[in-house]
């Protein structure tokens, strides 16, 4: 359902050894091959060959950029599930469903909130939903409570994603939060404090436009640093211990 535990459990993947120098080596799953019904384009976007990606996406058109798997995963979700900005950017420079979901409801952000802020970051920009569940009810927030990951907690937060780290459908808070009451007591604080009322503007014009909302802002007749505003273009990755409190977002919010 989530970046951890997801459809791939069960199948008959490729051992491909990851690096072992980094953290994310460690955590490092292997996707699946083309006995799922991966095209090209999938593998070359999980692998981040740039060069290859961007001959096939311009031969193919949109014929294949949003081509799902056998379990319903696009290009775009495995190049944020595997960490590969560059794959990320071509793809949706190449018109992907920022949004797509799987069989199991996930979407790229999903893949992506667990381990890789900055995947994290361009798919928010590009107008990824903040709040949408998966069949079970996980939110990305859920999930980047649940990994721990403050930075991407203090994007999901800067962009109005309503702040819990419960279970939509159950109510339930992860078990992975248990030794993390400090990060708890922060994002229970925060649902406190009101947000600014440019914050609530922005998001609700952003949530007004829909889907199709990247688009719409790029044909606004308004000034350049209001369309960068509503654009997301303030956000940014802050330096912050992993294992610290997140400081409070600014007035962005």
């Amino acid at each position: 359902m989530g970046f951890y535990i997801s459809s791939l459990s069960r199948t008959d993947i490729r051992c491909v050894k990851p690096p072992s120098t980094t953290q994310q080596a460690r955590r490092y799953q292997t996707a699946p091959n083309y006995n799922y019904k991966w095209t090209d384009v999938h593998y070359e976007a999980s692998r981040g060959n740039v060069e290859k990606l961007r001959t096939l996406l311009l031969t193919s058109g949109k014929e294949q950029v949003d081509q799902k798997d056998y379990y319903g995963k696009t290009p775009l979700y495995w190049a944020a599930y595997k960490g590969q900005k560059s794959s990320l950017m071509l793809l949706l420079k190449h018109g992907a469903n920022v949004n797509s979901q799987c069989k199991h409801g996930s979407t790229p952000l999903h893949a992506a909130v667990g381990l890789f802020p900055e995947c994290a970051l361009v798919l928010i920009q590009h107008g990824a939903d903040v709040d949408l569940p998966d069949i079970w009810g996980v939110t990305p927030m859920y999930l980047a409570a649940c990994s721990g990951q403050i930075e991407c907690i203090q994007l999901l937060v800067k962009a109005g994603a309503k702040i819990t780290y419960k279970n939509k459908k159950t109510g339930e808070a992860p078990k992975q939060l248990a030794s993390k009451m400090a990060l708890i007591s922060w994002i229970e604080s925060f649902q406190k404090e009101p947000r600014s009322l440019k914050h609530i503007c922005r998001k609700g014009i952003r949530d007004a436009l829909g889907p199709s909302r990247i688009t719409a802002l790029h044909t606004f007749d308004i000034p350049l640093c209001l369309k960068e505003y509503l654009m997301f273009k303030d956000l940014q990755l802050q330096d912050s211990p992993q294992a610290g409190i997140p400081r409070t977002p600014n007035e962005g919010c």
